[in-house]
Order: C-alpha cells, then structure tokens, then sequence
C-alpha cells in the first residue's frame, strides 16, 4: 500500500500534471491532499477538474476558502488577495461545489491531515517553529499529523519520552513507538529555496516515508500568470522557489 499525498497546487496545471504522472508511475494506491487547490495561479478550473476525477482525499485550505468567501481577505497580503478576487471570477459552478465540500481536517487510517494546525484548523496559523510543533502534538491522536500552508516542507518527530526534534533526511522509517508532524510542501509555489514540486509517498507496508521534488514547466506556468493579468510577483517567485 502506497500512499501519495501533497498539498498547495495553488491552480498550478503544470506543476500538478507532473505530480500527478509521478504518483502513477510510482502505482500509488491512495492520494492525499492537504489544502489550497487554488489562488495564485491561473488555471484553477482545471486543476480542480483534475482533482475531482481521482480517488482523492481532500481538504480545504485558507485560498479554497477565501474564494468562497469563508475566510475573510483581510487575512491574506495584497497578492494573494487580488489572486482570490481573480479566482472567484474565473471559478465555474462546479468548482465551487467541489471547494465548498472539501472539510478542514481529515483522518485515513493512522493518518490526521490539517492544512495549518491541528489545533486551530480554521484559524490557519502557521507551524514555523520546533516549539510550535511540539504544542500540536496535543491536539492529533494519530501517528502522523500531515500538514501544508507555508510552503516549506519539514519533518517531526515525538519519541516515546516526548522528545521533539526535526528530522532532516527526505526518507525515514516511520518507528511503530514514535508519532509524526509533516509538512509536505507545496506542489504549485515551493518557498524552500527549490522550485520544483514537492510531493511525499508513504510505504504503509513498509513504513518508509520519502519526500521527492518533481520539475515541471515553470516558464509555461509564469506567462499563464502574466497573461491573466495576475500580479508579476506570483510568476517571477516561481523560479525562486521563494
């Protein structure tokens, strides 16, 4: 059993038709993705289509909210805010059914997923801290908590004596005695200094877990952006990865 999850597309068609051919080659058997199909980009109609059609289990993000009017646009910056307001202009009816449906946290298995804290699923803070993590761990039963939101992937571990610490290996072994908070990046607009997609496979059978980075068209992406009249600041950071 081969579990592939990923979150933050942010209607980035090409970097999620990469992941997407990834997780087919690898004959992944589930899919989960952890928030923010859209905002940013601009292909949000056909990323959801895509979405939609496979046996996913999803939920939402603070942008899949904010174009539903969930989430108040005073919370986002000045970017995010004109693409929200774009989005929800190019959004079909179908889309917004689909975003309107998706929940704030989820569970499959072992596994809690959440796109900003467990704590506080609604209120998208931010994990950005080990001393942050460490209070989450209150707020999940599961072994492994996976989350998204800031862009930046990470791994957590909680030993069976309460220590806390970052792994930095892109493969583990998930230990039967330990539990796990994971951010698992972002497919659409990667924030770790490297552009290309990231996306996790987990080997339930075997209990390894692995983060991958997927290349995918960024210049194709940038003009799509440039050319809905999006802010330029959303396609230059692409090849940042920042």
């Amino acid at each position: 059993m081969v579990i592939g999850i990923f979150s933050d597309v942010h209607a980035n068609l090409e970097a999620l038709t990469s992941v997407l051919n990834f997780f087919s080659a690898k004959k992944v058997n589930q899919l989960l993705f952890v928030g923010d199909l859209v905002g940013y980009g601009a292909n949000p109609n056909e990323c959801i289509e895509l979405i939609k059609k496979l046996n996913c289990r999803a939920i939402a993000g603070n942008h899949d909210y904010g174009v539903l009017g969930k989430t108040d646009l005073d919370y986002f910056n000045d970017q995010a805010r004109i693409a929200i307001e774009w989005t929800a202009q190019q959004l079909d009816e179908s889309s917004k059914t689909y975003l309107n449906s998706l929940p704030l946290d989820n569970k499959y298995d072992s596994i809690f997923m959440v796109h900003a804290s467990p704590q506080e699923p609604g209120s998208w803070n931010y994990i950005l801290t080990l001393e942050q993590a460490q209070t989450q761990f209150e707020f999940f039963k599961e072994q492994i908590c996976f989350v998204g939101h800031s862009h930046c992937p990470f791994i957590i571990e909680k030993t069976h004596t309460n220590e806390v610490k970052l792994i930095t290996n892109q493969k583990i072994i998930i230990k039967d005695n330990c539990r796990y908070l994971i951010n698992v990046g972002s497919v659409g607009q990667p924030r770790d200094g490297d552009s290309r997609a990231c996306v996790s496979l987990f080997d339930v059978d075997n209990k390894i877990f692995e983060m991958y980075r997927i290349s995918y068209d960024i210049t194709l992406t940038q003009k799509k952006i440039i050319a809905a009249g999006l802010p330029k600041f959303l396609a230059v950071r692409l090849a940042q990865g920042r």
